[in-house]
């Protein structure tokens, strides 16, 4: 029997999955939303027992015997009487149930309720998750304070800027200039101390101001990209947008997303929704260049390394060829499966374009799951073949 334990928060990890997605079936999938007391909805565990009341007749109906289902169902029940379940959460969740594993996943991308019970996991709704980063660098600017941190699995940690980097703009000014004198020098550099100095040009009024802040951001991007540029992590900029604007116009560093968090850093603004929003941003960027990089395959490559046939693409992905897919993340196509080379596909009916997903990370692919208006020709799957 497999008992339900309840984690620290864990989002959907590519690796793992894979490991999910080998177990034996039935395999059951529900989907739970977000839900705060006294919004209008089910809390999760109201999801969860509605499900329960489902589940015996569906899972007979796959000709499930009895002692398997009590197994499957054990979990679940207990999870309808878990605290966190019964009251509010600010994430969605994702339950992987079959007769070897109970597996769950807290979840950033808005999902619907939904239980299904196949002869594959449901991955194509949490694909969105599964694409994320597993970590990204938010930078908070302001003249009075930079603060980089490290996020990873929902949780965030402070990192410090390499020595000789200022923190402060009064830092890095360091100075008070006399009456004669109209500039001064600031040093930056990375872990071996300062390296050279910083010329900040004086003026006077607001161009004098924009010159300061231009110069201390130079120094902040040269220490982040330092930092940074092993991993080319994603960073996300946040601050009011005469930071933010200051900063992008002198930064060098390559993974830099093209939108910021607005507000001023420590304001109204919660450290969860921060966060929130970063990963809001970050996923939104994965999505733009996984559309451009389609866009650009189906120009580049011939016929016979890319199609938007699904029945191709079915077979492909059982076949193991396909290297990069790409599904309309709100369309459904139920219906039998094709045959394919090695009788992985049986006939069954199932949501087409989920076991596309499925068979092509089982085989060492990727997939990404696009709006809509994001698939070429209104179609609604697109691979590229490895040979």
């Amino acid at each position: 029997m497999i008992e339900a334990k309840v984690t620290e928060l864990e989002l959907p990890r590519l690796e793992r999955v894979q490991e999910l997605l080998r177990r034996n079936g039935p395999r059951i999938t529900i989907l739970l939303p977000p839900y705060r007391p006294g919004e209008q909805g089910k809390s999760m565990a109201g999801f969860l027992k509605t499900y329960l009341q489902e589940l015996p007749d569906e899972l007979a109906a796959r000709r499930t015997p009895a002692p398997v289902t009590f197994d499957l169902l054990k979990p679940l029940e207990k999870l309808t009487t878990d605290e966190e379940f019964s009251g509010g959460t600010h994430f969605g969740r994702v339950l992987f149930c079959s007769h070897d594993v109970f597996q769950r996943f807290d979840l950033l991308a808005p999902v619907k309720a939904q239980c299904v019970v196949a002869t594959y996991f449901q991955i194509r709704p949490i694909l969105a998750d599964l694409q994320l980063p597993q970590e990204f660098y938010v930078l908070k600017l302001s003249k009075k304070r930079v603060e980089l941190s490290r996020c990873t699995n929902l949780h965030t940690e402070v990192v410090k800027l390499p020595k000789g980097v200022p923190e402060t703009l009064d830092e890095a000014l360091a100075f008070k200039p006399p009456d004669h004198d109209l500039e001064n020098r600031a040093t930056s550099g990375g872990p071996a101390g300062p390296t050279r100095g910083i010329r900040f040009g004086t003026g006077s009024g607001r161009e004098t101001q924009h010159a300061y802040l231009a110069d201390f951001y130079r120094i902040v991007d040269r220490g982040v990209a330092e930092l940074l540029h092993r991993s080319n992590a994603p960073l996300v900029l946040g601050g009011v947008d005469e930071d933010t604007a200051a900063y992008r116009m002198v930064h060098s560093y390559a993974n830099l997303m093209s939108k910021s968090i607005h507000g001023s850093p420590g304001g109204s603004v919660s450290e969860q929704d921060f966060l929130m929003e970063a990963y809001s941003i970050v996923r939104g960027e994965q999505v733009n260049r996984a559309a451009a990089a389609l866009v650009e395959w189906k120009e580049r490559l011939a016929p016979e390394r890319f199609t938007t046939d699904l029945d191709t693409v079915l077979r492909a992905a059982a076949d193991g060829r396909i290297d990069r897919l790409y599904v309309d993340e709100s369309a459904q196509r139920i219906g039998r499966l094709p045959d394919a080379d090695g009788g992985r596909l049986d006939g069954g009916e199932e949501d087409q374009l989920n076991v596309a997903v499925v068979e092509t990370i089982l085989h060492g692919g990727v997939a990404f799951g696009l709006p809509a208006n994001r698939m070429p020709d209104n179609t609604i799957a697109a691979a590229v073949f490895r040979y």
